[in-house]
């Protein structure tokens, strides 16, 4: 497992490792059950947080993050985070 930064990769954004707490936490519930509920909504603030300070790019670099992490999740997580930021990053063909 390779760690992440704590600190922000864009001034003013939220830090992977927080964004990652919130995906490893909403793998650990049921996708119905309350906690997984309350943590995609607060990852989808973190999500408009970033986006509101850089863009698709913070987006892009906080997903990067995250797929490194653990590559061997790096699918599963980036599916998590495209569910949480729908409508914030861009289209991918």
């Amino acid at each position: 497992m390779t760690s992440v930064s704590t600190r922000p990769a864009i001034s003013g954004t939220p830090s992977a490792v927080s964004v990652l707490a919130l995906v490893r936490s909403i793998e650990r519930h049921r996708p119905d059950a309350p906690a997984a509920i309350a943590f995609r909504t607060a990852l989808a603030r973190k999500g408009r947080e970033a986006h509101a300070v850089g863009g698709a790019q913070a987006l892009d670099a906080l997903q990067r993050e995250i797929a490194t992490a653990e590559s061997g999740r790096a699918e599963t997580r980036a599916a998590v985070l495209t569910a949480a930021w729908s409508g914030l990053m861009p289209q991918r063909s």
